[in-house]
């Protein structure tokens, strides 16, 4: 599978053909309570917008946001949520794992679930965080959300090791402050079950990548628990285990 038909499948999920698990219509319960304990200050960037709801939540409540995502149908949807909200967020397609144009630039960084997209790249992660580092003044602070390994009424994931943070955030010139539990809540219903299997099947294919197999196997599980768990759940909503990393820029 090449890096263009991974981009096409999941730009399915931004052109609105797939209902996006991690779109329940607005920003994350847990995102919009870092911004009610006010722990956001200056200004925000938002890795990973896709469909941009929580860069507007930010930019509602007062702060310069950019949003930023690699898929241009995402960034596409953010920008009209972001009219239709009428609050103003500056939505780029751009890499976050280099952030080139960036430099000095935020005060706060919420990550809400892309880090873990680099599962288990420890490399890319590291550059990520190093890009980051760059595009942050001294004493920014970073906000992470991403896939946990605990237990939440049934639900769980593969997701990464709680020492992942302090490793990879370290070598990037972060001080990691705090680790711990939380969630984040999706919606897992047949379309994206059958999305999933789409993924799967495409993955499988020769020129795919022996890389991807630990993937395949994290979403067959996932499907396995979905199945015992869904007459159980309302609207096909989940809490799904994360966790949350608050860490300080080292200067």
């Amino acid at each position: 599978m090449t890096d263009e038909t991974a981009r096409a499948a999941f730009d399915e999920f931004y052109a609105g053909q797939v209902l996006v698990p991690w779109d329940i219509g607005g920003p994350q319960p847990v995102v919009q309570q870092l911004v009610a304990y006010g722990a956001l200050r200056g200004e925000v960037l938002d890795p990973g917008t896709g469909p941009g709801y929580h860069a507007i939540h930010y930019a509602s409540h007062g702060y310069p946001t950019t949003g930023i995502d690699g898929s241009p149908a995402a960034i596409e949807l953010a920008k009209r949520n972001a009219e239709r909200a009428g609050v103003q967020v500056d939505f780029q397609v751009a890499d976050a794992t280099k952030l080139e144009g960036f430099e000095g630039r935020f005060d706060t960084v919420v990550d809400s679930a892309f880090y873990h997209v680099f599962m288990d790249d420890e490399q890319t992660q590291t550059q990520y965080a190093r890009a980051l580092h760059r595009a942050t003044k001294p004493g920014a602070r970073l906000f992470m959300l991403e896939f946990g390994r605990h237990n939440v009424n049934g639900v769980q994931f593969d997701g990464l090791p709680a020492d992942n943070f302090e490793r990879v955030l370290g070598a990037g010139g972060w001080r990691v402050d705090f680790v711990g539990p939380s969630t984040y809540v999706g919606i897992f219903g047949p379309e994206t079950v059958a999305f999933m299997t789409k993924m799967m099947t495409l993955s499988s294919q020769p020129g795919f990548g022996e890389q991807m197999k630990p993937e395949q196997d994290r979403m067959r599980a996932l499907q396995d628990r979905l199945r015992v768990i869904g007459p159980l759940l309302e609207n096909h909503r989940v809490h799904m285990p994360m966790w949350a990393v608050a860490a300080t820029r080292l200067d």
